[in-house]
């Protein structure tokens, strides 16, 4: 380990408080704590950067469903390659009820007392200060500057957007100036992605809505700009923990978050790293979304809503066609998914048409007609009866609705 400035390492563990590890290929080479890093829930720190999943080719940020938050930062030595992980530290302290509800769904409430020694040891710290350590623990080690706020923003881009040719010209229908009117709906589908947990879809929306050149967006202080762009910040915040909360995280998790997201916001100096960090703000509440969603239930029925979310337009969507994508009998999985997301899989496939075509009408104006064949409906009949039977109401109601609805 000569190759690696193990005093200065130790010495920016000792200012910051904050544990440096150097891995390579799941194996801890060297490590700067005040305390054992290794998660009670887990049997040692490799199985917990393997499930943690932190070990990519890109720098990545990561908050786990443990409520820590960690930074991997791959690097190549002597030909070798390492990855330098940052924490993990506390960003959003858990309350005992959330550690409490998380361990009942683990079925480990039996390591509770254990668990919450581990987390009550993590220095609880900003996002922020866990990416400065990053720089100084990159520079150490490679004697050169890495810009981790630029590179994270890169990994966020590099996600697969859906391919459904139906459902993805977003960026260009925002970027028409013909649709200045329909401005507060191009901001509501910036929090209907948050609801959904679509972090694919997220930025590349947000950073289309924001880069129209056709209105100006409000001025909140008369006195800085830097404090008018934090108070949009702010209500960013607001609108993206309601999106949240209506996308099934529990309203104490989004709430603490949201208050963490302010106290971050805070301290930044600069207008740059405002504007970068209101990006952060929807991804991480996206994720947190994203992330209660497969929690709820096991792999397989996990699988099988992200398949129906991908294939909504197929015509041969059913229960047979997704066990036979998941390799599994169609009967087990059908009674599985019943027994955890209380509804057939049939059912729940409608409710997804219905809730694709109610997107359809509000977001981008199709009729009812075209909604009936691009989800495969036999007829407006049938699909009008579905429809009402999931969403209380018809779809002619529902467009008048969405036209007297001041948002």
């Amino acid at each position: 380990m000569g190759v690696f400035n193990e005093g200065l390492l130790r010495t920016l563990f000792e200012m910051t408080k904050i544990p440096v590890s150097i891995v390579k290929y799941s194996e801890q080479i060297k490590s700067f704590s005040n305390s054992k890093l290794t998660n009670p829930l887990f049997e040692s720190y490799e199985e917990q950067l393997l499930e943690c999943g932190i070990q990519g080719q890109y720098i990545q940020l990561v908050d786990t469903v443990y409520f820590e938050s960690l930074l991997s930062i791959p690097f190549m030595k002597n030909d070798t390659k390492y990855w330098l992980i940052i924490g993990p530290i506390i960003h959003n302290p858990p309350t005992k009820s959330s550690i409490n509800r998380l361990l009942k769904r683990l079925d480990q409430l039996f390591l509770q007392e254990e668990f919450e020694k581990y987390l009550f040891t993590l220095k609880i710290e900003s996002k922020n200060q866990l990416i400065e350590s990053g720089h100084m623990a990159y520079f150490i080690i490679n004697g050169a500057e890495i810009n981790i706020r630029e590179e994270l923003s890169l990994v966020k881009q590099k996600e697969e957007p859906t391919n459904n040719k139906y459902y993805s010209n977003y960026i260009a229908d925002v970027r028409e100036k013909s649709l200045y009117h329909h401005d507060p709906l191009l901001e509501r589908r910036i929090y209907q992605l948050v609801e959904e947990g679509n972090t694919a879809e997220i930025l590349p929306y947000y950073k289309a809505f924001q880069n129209r050149g056709d209105f100006q967006h409000g001025l909140l202080s008369r006195n800085s700009e830097m404090r008018s762009l934090k108070n949009r910040a702010i209500a960013m915040i607001t609108l993206a923990t309601r999106a949240a909360i209506r996308g099934g995280v529990h309203p104490e998790d989004a709430y603490s978050l949201g208050d963490v997201l302010i106290q971050d916001l805070e301290e930044l100096t600069s207008i740059s790293k405002v504007s970068w960090y209101r990006e952060e703000i929807l991804y991480d509440f996206t994720e947190m979304v994203k992330r209660n969603r497969k929690q709820n239930f096991s792999r397989k029925v996990t699988l099988s809503q992200e398949y129906i979310y991908k294939h909504i337009y197929e015509p041969d969507l059913s229960v047979n066609s997704i066990a036979k994508k998941l390799e599994i009998n169609s009967k087990y999985l059908s009674n599985l998914f019943k027994k955890e997301v209380g509804i057939s899989i049939s059912e729940y496939i409608q409710k997804s048409k219905i809730q694709e075509a109610q997107k359809m009408m509000i977001y981008f104006n199709r009729s009812l007609t075209e909604i009936c064949n691009l989800l495969n409906f036999t007829d407006q009949s049938y699909f009008t009866k579905i429809f009402k039977r999931h969403a209380q109401i018809t779809p002619k109601e529902f467009l008048r609705d969405i036209k007297i609805d001041s948002f």
